[in-house]
């Protein structure tokens, strides 16, 4: 043990993410466009295309490992729910464009539905974000930012796109996508699509049941600008067939034909340096419709319906009273609507009862949010951003007939405020200090106030009607570093939250199949934990990089470690990056070692350390040709996943030496 933190501790001090030199801007942290990743007063990492693009990053879960203090919960290629620091589900709030994601993600195998090739940038806020987003950002807030055309220079169209193919060995994914773009300086359109067929995933003992994927999404939009104004929408909508890990001897488990459809538009004002600089409204609406099939043996049959509708609207402006004084306010609101069918076939009456049976009655949840923000540069030094919002959450149910367990509407509201206070300090030219208190807010979902009967196991979930919400206060505290051949950053956190929402098995007595896991607020509980991450240019062409997170979760009531609490992770590695001629070409060697995690919570396994070591190689030219060759896991090591449902649940290994080839064009 001790040799292992000597080990990392060295790689703390001599390998300095795979960030860029330049820093880029962030819109998601304080919605301000000029905001500076290392000025923010959290910790804001952005991945953009072309790193998505070099790494050849096909999955969420690979595009997600890439950032420390992020980490993912699996249970197949689609199913993938980003955990930062220590939390999840729905404590991370995900946006497209800007725009609530309507997922129900707790508690069950749910579905991610965004695809690599959809990505412009993906901006990752690691902290509360209650002021500007509201409910759910208790963890931290996603921000996928999809691809569009660009503003041309002149009112002439200029069309322009990208078409690629990608193959990878390991469960034998065929990927085709194609993007087409015609721009001018007012008008814009842009058009795109990506299909995707792959097997089973193959752990280096066996394949991994029920992991395949077949599906497309297409998406599309345009824009107009006229003066300072200027309106956009956009549209995506993914159908595919999603496998999900499940036991070996069950003859199916998967979505059918999963439907996410998404659009959204915005109108905006733009004036920049004027006392009314800018104002935007934003609207979204989204379908989300769920079919899975389980089929645990020939005589037994699991058919499962639910239809999501979510309604997001958004008004917001942004004053600049003076030269000190920067300040953004509004209101969003959002509206959800829920209903569900459920045939169970073939089973004993202790489960079979539940055919027929809504997994949670026609249900709805409506919220309104009002904040406001400023920021505050006291001197060319020192910048304070604060901010305040509240915001009321009502759920309710129809309620359905026995044996659905309630038999009556009900309803309820959730009403708080939340708050936040940093400030970011420069020392010197090379170094910045930032700090940050934040209160966040989390109203309980539908499904953990309303969901009935069997989920992904033979036990039963049931709702809690009566949960409070999640209230949270986070401390942040961390240190940037930039000079002419370096970047680095230092950061810890401490996150605590009151009326934490776990799933509690209340009958651990009972026969297996009628045992019930309830959803219950705990008393309080605790996160801690740091992240470090950088770069050093030995050379021009030369570069080290490294990241390492360490998170640890306490149940203060019960005084046991928090579930799906990540090990102790580094990356680390070498690229070697150069132009010849009309050529860009990369080479990086790179290894990710993970610690023991025997730190577990309620029902977990512990999981053995591991260390695999990852190839990649890119290669672009100015025509716009670019070739990408990947090989991970090198050594076809059998490793563990901490947070997998294959692991936890099903003693499956991990995804075994995966080759990846991606082939593109640029017009």
């Amino acid at each position: 043990m001790k040799k292992t933190y000597i080990v990392y501790a060295i790689l703390l001090l001599t390998s300095i993410s795979n960030a860029q030199m330049l820093d880029p801007v962030t819109v998601t942290a304080t919605q301000n466009p000029e905001l500076k990743t290392d000025e923010a007063v959290l910790p804001v990492d952005i991945i953009n295309k072309d790193f998505i693009e070099q790494k050849n990053i096909t999955s969420l879960h690979e595009l997600f490992s890439h950032t420390s203090g992020v980490d993912v919960i699996t249970a197949g290629p689609g199913s993938v729910m980003p955990i930062i620091r220590g939390l999840s589900h729905e404590q991370v709030l995900i946006l497209v464009d800007g725009v609530r994601l309507s997922d129900e993600r707790p508690g069950g195998n749910h579905v991610l539905s965004i695809d690599p090739a959809q990505i412009d940038r993906v901006e990752i806020v690691k902290g509360p974000g209650s002021v500007l987003y509201g409910a759910g950002a208790v963890g931290g807030v996603v921000n996928f930012i999809t691809k569009k055309a660009l503003k041309g220079k002149t009112e002439e169209f200029k069309i322009s796109g990208e078409i690629g193919l990608s193959y990878e060995t390991n469960n034998n994914t065929k990927k085709q996508r194609a993007q087409i773009n015609a721009s001018s300086s007012k008008l814009n359109f842009y058009v795109g699509a990506t299909n995707k067929k792959s097997d089973n995933i193959k752990t280096p003992d066996e394949d991994l049941k029920f992991s395949f994927y077949d599906g497309y999404t297409v998406w599309g939009g345009g824009d107009y600008s006229y003066g300072n104004w200027n309106t956009e929408i956009n549209l995506w909508q993914t159908k595919a067939d999603i496998g999900i890990a499940a036991p070996r001897t069950f003859l199916n488990d998967y979505y059918k034909d999963e439907i996410h459809t998404m659009i959204n538009g915005k109108v905006s004002y733009i004036n920049k340096g004027a006392f009314f600089e800018a104002f935007n409204l934003q609207f979204g609406w989204q379908e989300h419709n769920r079919h899975r099939i389980r089929k645990p043996d020939a005589t037994k049959l699991v058919d499962i319906k639910v239809d999501k509708e979510t309604k997001t609207l958004r008004a917001q402006f942004i004053l600049l009273p003076s030269q000190i004084h920067r300040i953004t306010a509004g209101i969003d609101m959002f509206d959800e609507e829920l209903t569900s069918t459920r045939i169970m076939d073939g089973f004993p009456p202790a489960v079979g009862k539940f055919n027929g049976v809504p997994v949670m009655a026609p249900s709805s949840r409506t919220g309104i949010g009002v904040f406001a923000q400023d920021e505050i540069a006291i001197n060319h030094k020192f910048n304070i951003t604060l901010g305040a919002r509240i915001d009321s959450i009502k759920a309710k149910t129809d309620g359905a007939p026995p044996p659905y367990f309630l038999t009556s509407a009900h309803s309820d509201t959730d009403t708080a405020l939340s708050g936040s206070i940093g400030g970011i300090y420069k020392l010197n030219e090379h170094t910045k200090v930032y700090a940050n208190l934040g209160r966040a807010f989390r109203a309980p979902t539908i499904i953990e106030r309303y969901y009935s009967g069997p989920h992904d196991g033979p036990a039963q979930d049931q709702g809690n009607p009566n949960l409070d919400p999640e209230e949270s206060v986070n401390f942040d505290i961390g240190m940037r570093f930039k000079g002419k051949n370096y970047r680095t950053s230092i950061g810890l956190f401490y996150n605590k939250v009151d009326n934490m929402i776990k799933k509690i098995l209340t009958n651990p007595s009972a026969p297996i199949s009628t045992q019930i896991y309830t959803y219950k607020n705990i008393s309080k509980a605790e996160l801690y934990g740091g992240e470090f991450d950088g770069i050093y240019y030995i050379s021009d062409e030369f570069s080290t990089f490294g990241s390492m997170m360490f998170t640890k979760g306490n149940n203060e009531t019960t005084n046991q470690p928090l579930t799906a609490i990540p090990p102790l992770k580094a990356k680390y590695g070498i690229n070697y990056e150069r132009e010849i001629n009309n050529y860009y070409l990369l080479l990086e060697l790179s290894a990710e070692s993970a610690m023991k995690q025997d730190d577990t919570g309620e029902g977990e396994k512990e999981t053995p350390g591991y260390t695999i070591a990852n190839f990649r190689v890119h290669v672009s030219h100015d025509n716009g040709l670019s070739t990408s060759l990947s090989v991970e896991n090198m050594f076809d090591r059998v490793i563990y996943d901490h947070l997998s449902y294959a692991w936890q649940s099903l003693d499956y290994a991990s995804i075994g030496r995966n080759i990846k080839l991606d082939v593109s064009y640029k017009f």
